[in-house]
């Protein structure tokens, strides 16, 4: 029988990837299986963190670069990928350590979610994608979701409109709830590990990893995106920082305001993040800035070995 999951999650910018780095080197033969969103687009490596190879130490990390920024990819496409990573793991007796901070993700693995099928009505869909282009219109479709289904919408991100607007063309399809809809397949089990700072020290923590994106080359990125002929929408929709690094590009904001409004955005993201995973009891949560790297491998270890 395979061995309970290693999942590492907790709001960005919290240390989640050296963990799993570390983690995965201790139980060896272990892998990582990326739980961002953000890095599955393909060629975006500053803006949304993905994790260099010297950061992984010839630890494998599966689940990068699966689709392109701007083309459609939902949850149940990750978790097909997801499905498929472990099932070759099982097989071959390796763990697998999954890290991000997508919640919705993290949670339709580990809870066995069979998300719902449903084919995209096109008409609608451009009808409903054409109201979400503005910031009324994108609240006017939250606000319908949150009528038809107050629990289901919980467990949508309403910012981000595809995602809004999947959840109605669910709800279109099959009535009920976004969640029912998903129904289940089997849980997996796993230990389940959270990353959090106090305020003030994630506060750093994110400053100096925003500095750290526009020294690192995100304009860069943004400008191959623009010369690729990507639109201004789809470049904001890849992640905190890019909007930020377009606006520099464009002129709209000089560096230290780009770098400040990335903090922000990051604040509230985190905030978020924070949110929907404290509100799930079965995750054992250790502070970065208290205990070193070992520190926390060692218990981990020790819960792993426990269960």
């Amino acid at each position: 029988m395979s061995r309970p999951l290693l999942v590492i999650v907790g709001p960005t910018c919290t240390g989640k990837t050296a963990l799993a780095v570390a983690l995965a080197g201790a139980l060896d033969p272990a892998e990582l299986l990326n739980a961002d969103s953000r890095q599955t687009r393909r060629r975006l490596r500053i803006g949304t963190c993905a994790p260099a190879p010297a950061e992984l130490k010839g630890i494998a990390c599966n689940l990068l670069d699966l689709c392109d920024p701007g083309e459609d990819f939902t949850v149940a496409d990750w978790l097909d990928a997801a499905r498929d990573c472990l099932g070759r793991l099982d097989r071959t007796g390796s763990r697998a350590v999954v890290v991000g901070g997508t919640g919705l993700y993290v949670t339709a693995l580990v809870d066995g979610f069979d998300l719902a099928r449903v084919p995209p009505d096109p008409e609608r869909r451009g009808e409903r994608t054409d109201l979400a282009s503005t910031q009324e219109g994108l609240e006017t479709l939250v606000a319908e979701l949150r009528r038809r289904d107050p629990e289901g919408a919980e467990a949508v991100d309403l910012r981000n409109p595809r995602r809004v607007i999947r959840a109605l063309e669910i709800l279109d399809a099959r009535g009920g709830s976004v969640l029912a809809a998903r129904g289940r397949s089997s849980p997996r089990p796993a230990l389940m590990i959270g990353l959090d700072l106090p305020r003030p020290e994630h506060m750093r923590w994110i400053e100096r990893r925003a500095a750290d994106m526009f020294q690192g080359g995100i304009q860069e990125e943004v400008d191959r995106m623009l010369r690729a002929g990507l639109d201004r929408e789809t470049i904001t929709a890849c992640g905190i920082g890019y909007r930020e690094a377009l606006d520099t590009l464009e002129g709209r904001l000089d560096l230290d305001a780009a770098v400040a409004a990335t903090v922000q955005r990051t604040l509230r993201y985190a905030r978020a993040q924070r949110t929907w995973f404290r509100r799930d009891s079965r995750i054992r949560w250790f502070r970065p800035d208290a205990a070193g790297v070992d520190l926390m491998v060692g218990a981990i270890l020790e819960l792993d070995a426990s269960l």
